[in-house]
């Protein structure tokens, strides 16, 4: 039965399937240069924008950002996953597929041992919900939530005793030894043994989108303070937090029916609005919304509310939520509750259609974000002005529908009480700096921190879209730069796994980065740098002078930044504020020397 297929079965794949004749076989490709040019498939363009480099054999659209090499190309375009792609590539070309048993895929026969597994479990841990005598606290949780039995029977809720082995002798008494346990995530281990991960907990069970039981979530039921409030269940062959939405399984149709998906945050507020008849709601599990859960909705509806509570830290949740949804092209609205509110407790006082008007009243995501970022510097102030306006083009630019993008751009121009046309050279110098190939000027200090972690820094792409045409930048990288000054954005991260393979003898190329699986924003971004136009050889040298400065200068900067920061700190001695103001002297200094 499959399980991982071989590294030299996917290049024997790979090589028999030229990455120009299959997508030259779904529609016309035209000649442009060394590349291949059409209309991207993935969104509307008049312009083509759709790349195809026969001789590195992959495929970017410069105005979406998708991108990769031949499997993920049939993924997207098919919307299958890898293996299937692999299947139909290898089909096509009469070779016969090779399975082994991967560390990270485990051969099906375990992978349905797994879902049984968790069956079990499921039906075990819900027993003892109902019947068990120990459970009496659960059912009190449960009451006291308002939630009754009828409602746990219907969504399998379940209780862990509050024992070591509880579950481990239970699956061994079913034929289910302690290492499968393990490998479910449903055990730990230790030097006396395995022993259960979820002990004296009410527990919700996770499913996948077939309605399949991948994993729990646990509740403490105790004050005990030196306990989580909630255990979930970890990274597994089954479950994958940042693919698994609750109740995604029952909201589907209804997200399908209605045309949008309401996103909140907790099993208890997810299961409240389903039993209230608001049924197109789902939550993600232990994280922020991520990519591959803005792909799976986005087969289902184009547009998503975000229901979160009002206060300051429910808002960071919609902006950090908003960011996937965003890059996927949502139309996104944001619906915020009183504080003091969730969806639950917002329901039992205020009921189901006070909720649901809510819902249906949520703000765009735009105004929203105006409003937020109004509150936090002063619009009427010509650097509150810049600091709003600066912060929005990031948004701005990543729209793809010119009409919204348009309709956007005015309103925050409206808003800030500025000329369109300033809001859109602001776009265009932004888009500029993000461009490959474009050499990074000198920014002043309060720009360069404001844009630190916001995108990918122009100088970071340089330097990669440099070192993937020429190994011997890397070898002057490994001298001349500090990593310390890289970011956590994409590209930073990047350049670092680049440094580390060449250091260690494994740089192999480029083509290598883009990983098998689904696409990521690392596989756009390697085929994006690698179709770029190269720059000229005879400006290499200045180019990776000014990069290396720019990066050191920007490091320089935060530091200052934070240094200030912390100076602002009550009750420092006057020990620590004269050491700190020694640090700021000698880091500008450096800022100076960078120039």
């Amino acid at each position: 039965m499959p399980g991982l297929i071989p590294d030299h079965v996917l290049e024997q794949v790979r090589n028999a399937n030229s990455v120009e004749e299959i997508i030259g076989s779904y529609f016309p490709l035209k000649r442009a240069g060394a590349n291949l040019r059409a209309l991207c498939p993935f969104h509307k363009e008049k312009t083509p924008s759709f790349n195809v480099s026969p001789s590195k054999q992959i495929w970017h659209c410069f105005g979406c950002g998708e991108g990769g090499d031949v499997f993920k190309f049939v993924m997207r375009y098919e919307n299958i996953d890898f293996v299937s792609a692999v299947q139909r590539l290898a089909e096509r070309a009469g070779i016969t597929l090779e399975y082994e048993a991967g560390h990270d895929q485990p051969r099906r026969d375990e992978k349905d041992a797994l879902f049984k597994l968790h069956a079990r479990a499921t039906a075990w841990y819900h027993q003892n919900l109902l019947q068990a005598k120990a459970a009496q606290p659960a059912r009190d949780y449960l009451q006291q939530r308002g939630l009754s039995l009828d409602l746990a029977q219907r969504w399998q809720l379940g209780y862990a005793p509050d024992r070591w082995d509880g579950l481990i002798k239970k699956a061994a008494a079913d034929g289910y030894p302690a290492d499968l346990l393990e490998t479910a995530g449903l055990a730990l281990r230790s030097e006396r043994g395995c022993y259960d991960r979820f002990r004296g907990r009410l527990l919700f069970p996770i499913a996948d989108d077939q309605g399949r039981i991948v994993g729990f979530s646990g509740r403490i039921l105790s004050d005990a303070s030196d306990q989580p409030k909630y255990v979930n269940s970890p990274e597994t062959p089954l479950f994958h937090k940042g693919r698994v939405l609750f109740a995604f399984d029952r909201a589907k149709r209804p997200i399908l029916d209605q045309q949008f998906a309401v996103v909140c945050e907790g099993q208890i507020d997810t299961i409240a609005c389903h039993e209230n008849g608001l049924d197109n709601v789902v939550a993600p599990q232990g994280t922020a919304l991520t990519e591959q859960h803005a792909r799976i909705l986005k087969r289902y509806t184009e547009e998503v509310v975000l229901m979160f509570d009002g206060d300051n830290a429910g808002q960071k949740a919609v902006v950090r939520n908003a960011e996937p949804l965003w890059e996927t092209g949502f139309v996104i609205r944001v619906a915020l509750l009183p504080q003091g509110h969730d969806p639950d407790s917002f329901l039992r006082q205020h009921g189901t259609d006070a909720l649901a008007d809510r819902i249906q009243a949520a703000t765009p995501f735009i105004d929203f974000l105006l409003n937020r970022l109004a509150a936090e510097h002063d619009p009427a102030s010509d650097r509150g002005k810049t600091r709003i306006a600066g912060q929005m083009v990031d948004w701005l630019v990543r729209i793809r529908d010119p009409i919204l993008q348009a309709t956007y751009a005015q309103r925050t121009a409206s808003r800030l009480g500025l000329p369109e046309t300033a809001v859109r050279q602001l776009m265009k110098q932004y888009q500029a700096r993000r461009r490959p190939g474009h050499e990074p000027a000198a920014a002043d200090d309060d720009a360069a921190a404001a844009a630190t972690d916001v995108a990918n820094d122009p100088a970071e792409e340089l330097l990669l879209q440099l070192g993937f045409h020429d190994e011997r930048v890397l070898a002057r990288l490994q001298n001349d730069l500090d990593q310390s000054w890289l970011s956590g954005n994409p590209a930073g991260e990047l350049l670092r796994r680049v440094l580390g393979a060449h250091a260690s003898g494994e740089w192999t190329g480029p083509a290598a980065l883009i990983q098998a699986g689904q696409p990521t924003e690392t596989d756009r971004l390697v085929a994006r740098l690698m179709l770029a136009p190269a720059l000229a050889a005879d400006r290499h040298e200045r180019a990776i002078t000014e990069c290396l400065r720019a990066l050191r200068r920007r490091w320089t900067q935060t530091a200052m930044t934070r240094l200030r920061q912390r100076l602002n700190t009550p009750g420092l001695s006057s020990n620590e504020i004269s050491d700190l103001q020694q640090q700021l002297l000698d880091l500008r200094r450096q800022l100076d020397h960078i120039g």
